[in-house]
This record gives C-alpha cells, sequence and structure tokens, in this order.
C-alpha cells in the first residue's frame, strides 16, 4: 500500500509544478461515500500522500461524501483500485468544462460589480473604494500587507462618532478557490446600504460593521492562474518550492492540534507557526483592536450548505451551545425560504472534520465573541467550487435572510430595539 502512495506523489509531481497557466482538461470529480472505516482510512491515505490528486472535500467520518479530482495520469489502475474498492459517483467528467462555463460570466473589464459575475481582487477593492468615496460613514481599513505585498482591506462602515456601538466583523476568501464567498460578502455590503427590505438597512444604522471580502488577497489572484489553489501563497521551505498555507489552519489557538498538515505541499499545510502567514497575523492584530465591541463574528466559506459552530480543533462545547444550535437552525430555516436551499448546522468536528487553527476557534477561544460561525455555502457538490455566476444573487438572498434572524437574536441579548 505504501509504495502504492508514493507512485501517485511521484506521479503528481509533474503535473503540480509544470506550466504558468494550470488547466482541468480531462479531469474527473469523484464523490466517494466511505461505507466503513478501512474506506475510510484509504481515503485518509490518499490525501495525506497527495500530489496529484485534489481533494474538494476532505475524508472525515464514515458516510460522508469526499469529493476527489483526478487528472488524466491517474484514471488507469489507481482509479479503478478506488472505484471498485468504494462507492462512487462521477460528479463531473471534465473539470474544465466547469470552469470554461464560469469564466464567461467573469466581470467586463471597466464594468462595476453587478453580482451577476465574479469580479477579480481590482474589481473587489474598486467597488470598496467606491462605497468609501460615495458615503461618509464608510472608509476602507488597510490593515497591513499580504505575502505578496499586496493590501489587506477592511471595510468599515459606522453611522456614529462614538466607539461604545456594537459591531459585526464578516469575512470572507480566506480560501483562494471559493470564488462565491467575497461575492457573497460584498452582496451583503451592498445590501446593507441599499436595500428595499428596511430590517437589512437598520442594521447599518444601529451596529458597526466591519467587512473583509478577500482575506487571502494573493491566493485570489492566483486562482486566475489555478482556478483549484486553496492556500495563502507565502514561500516554504519545501525542497518542492511548494508555497503557500491554508490560513484557516495558521490561526493560533489550539495550533496543529489536529486535522491540519505540516507538509508545506499539502493543502492543510497549517505553516511554520500561528500567525506565520501575514494575512492571519493582520486580521488578528486588527480583531484585537475591536474584539471588546464585536459581537458577532461570521466568515463565510464554500461549499456544503452547512452552519458551523465552534470548536474545529474538537468537538468540545462551550456552554451556551445548544442555544446557539436553536438559532442557527432558525436561521437555516430563514434560509430555505427563498429558494427551498436547505442548510445543515452543527458542530465543525462533527459535521466536517477535526481542524484546528481555523479562525472561529481563535475568535471563540480567546475573545469569546457572542456569535461565532462559519457558513459554508452553495452547493453541496454538483459545481462545488465552481458555482456558476448566476448562484452569486440567490446566494446572497438566502445568506442575508439567516443574517437577519441573527441579529434579531443579538439585538435581544444586547437588549436593543
Amino acid at each position: 500500500m505504501k509504495s502504492w502512495f508514493a507512485l501517485i506523489c511521484l506521479l503528481g509531481l509533474s503535473v503540480s509544478v509544470l506550466g504558468e497557466q494550470i488547466r482541468y482538461d480531462n479531469y474527473k470529480l469523484l464523490r466517494f461515500t466511505p461505507t466503513n472505516e478501512d474506506e475510510l482510512k484509504l481515503l485518509v491515505q490518499l490525501q495525506e500522500s497527495n500530489f496529484g490528486v485534489i481533494f474538494w472535500q476532505e475524508p472525515s467520518r464514515v458516510g460522508r461524501p469526499v469529493d476527489v479530482m483526478f487528472p488524466p495520469h491517474l484514471q488507469g489502475d489507481t482509479f479503478e483500485f478506488l472505484r471498485k474498492r468504494l462507492v462512487s459517483t462521477v460528479m463531473s467528467d471534465n473539470v474544465q468544462t466547469l470552469i470554461n462555463n464560469e469564466a464567461r460570466g467573469l466581470l467586463q473589464n471597466g464594468k462595476a460589480l453587478n453580482w451577476e459575475s465574479y469580479g477579480t481582487l481590482d474589481d473587489i477593492n474598486e467597488y470598496l473604494a467606491s462605497v468609501a468615496a460615495s458615503n461618509s460613514f464608510a472608509e476602507v481599513v488597510t490593515i497591513g500587507k499580504s505575502f505578496e505585498n499586496r493590501d489587506l482591506n477592511v471595510l468599515k462602515i459606522s453611522k456614529s462618532s462614538g466607539s461604545d456601538r456594537p459591531a459585526i466583523w464578516l469575512d470572507g476568501g480566506i480560501h483562494a478557490r471559493e470564488w462565491i464567498s467575497p461575492a457573497v460578502v460584498t452582496y451583503v455590503i451592498n445590501e446593507l446600504l441599499t436595500s428595499n427590505d428596511t430590517e437589512v438597512t437598520q442594521i447599518a444604522e444601529d451596529f458597526d460593521l466591519y467587512v473583509m471580502p478577500v482575506m487571502n488577497p494573493d491566493g485570489y489572484v492566483y486562482t486566475q492562474t489555478d482556478r483549484m489553489w486553496r492556500k495563502t501563497r507565502a514561500t516554504t521551505n519545501s525542497p518542492l518550492g511548494c508555497r503557500g498555507a491554508d490560513a484557516n489552519r495558521n490561526w493560533d489557538y489550539r495550533f496543529d492540534t489536529g486535522g491540519s498538515s505540516p507538509q508545506p505541499c499539502s493543502d492543510t499545510y497549517h505553516g511554520g507557526s500561528g500567525f506565520s502567514q501575514p494575512e492571519t497575523k493582520a486580521a488578528s492584530d486588527f480583531y484585537n483592536t475591536i474584539g471588546n465591541q464585536t459581537k458577532m463574528f461570521l466568515s463565510v466559506h464554500s461549499y456544503s450548505q452547512y452552519i458551523l459552530l465552534p470548536y474545529g480543533y474538537s468537538a468540545e462545547r462551550y456552554p451556551d451551545y445548544q442555544e446557539w444550535m436553536r438559532i442557527g437552525q432558525a436561521a437555516a430555516r430563514a434560509i430555505a425560504q427563498p429558494f427551498g436551499t436547505e442548510f445543515t448546522v452543527g458542530n465543525i468536528v462533527d459535521l466536517l472534520y477535526v481542524s484546528s487553527g481555523g479562525s472561529v476557534d481563535w475568535i471563540k477561544g480567546i475573545h469569546d465573541t457572542s456569535v461565532v460561525l462559519a457558513f459554508e455555502l452553495r452547493d453541496t457538490g454538483r459545481y462545488g467550487f465552481v458555482l456558476p455566476p448566476d448562484q452569486i444573487k440567490p446566494s446572497g438572498v438566502e445568506f442575508l435572510e439567516g443574517f437577519k434572524v441573527l441579529v434579531r437574536e443579538l439585538r435581544t441579548r444586547l437588549d436593543m430595539p
């Protein structure tokens, strides 16, 4: 078995490092559903030895689907071995076709964000700048620089000159390939300022808001070259030249205690130490300055349609966990109202996997912020990370319905009207 996985590593190197524009022609996306612990272990071994296959959904528990992308050169004996051993479904025969279809919906040069197309980092930053220029109560705060010296931008919306108003934090784009995340976060900004729903616009009247649409700008830019890139773009000590760390395994709370990798070539590489990545260090330093004021922290990801409660390092429950399960389920019911999209609520470990070093763990563990949740947006695997742009607005609409429920609960807890 070890020699078989070693062969995968060697074969995978040939496609990991060659060429500037990474394409996924004839890559197949398979969904495996492990039915026992041995099958689960097989998928874990594949992930730990991975250079040639790309996991879209990681192995976590028996019965939970695992989505894996196979390059053409691994669709021979290796591919057939797994298909015979495991229950599997072909989700896509050619991932590049999904990418090509998505690319047709990229925002055209010179056009403003419209949430009918995916924008580039420049498009998003121009939008934030335009919001700040058009509204005296908004400003773009550059909280630091990425590894490649890009601005780390947070939009602050505050309609009060005081510093004692409760605040809400919303971020996206911590994983580069999850394009729907920044799209929905910017959609929320627009609705907070322009919606016909007075309950939505009232949020900006009563709360300070800190919104960071793209926490991992280097990675987001690099997805124009490699659409499946997940990590930051920092250099590492890898003799193979592998770059980047998983920015959601790099927060310094219970760092490297499970569910991350010490291998720089892994998609879940946790970095050399907690906050070794300038992006997570800058975000945490900034949050330290607003942590006492901030009462809600929401981090937006994709995909799976989950509302996730801390913690990720273990299944440990914090004191009011059951109460927040109830509230999360109310938010899920609200999300389902517009289009029938079903979200599942639960602890990160219960629904996904152990994943130490995540942002929500640090926020809850260090600051004990009242409302701390991560959202995994659409879909459940038909398109995965390559969600068509015609699903941006529906994703934003339903997320906003859940957001409204959470803010109502927060108002009650803060004794606000």
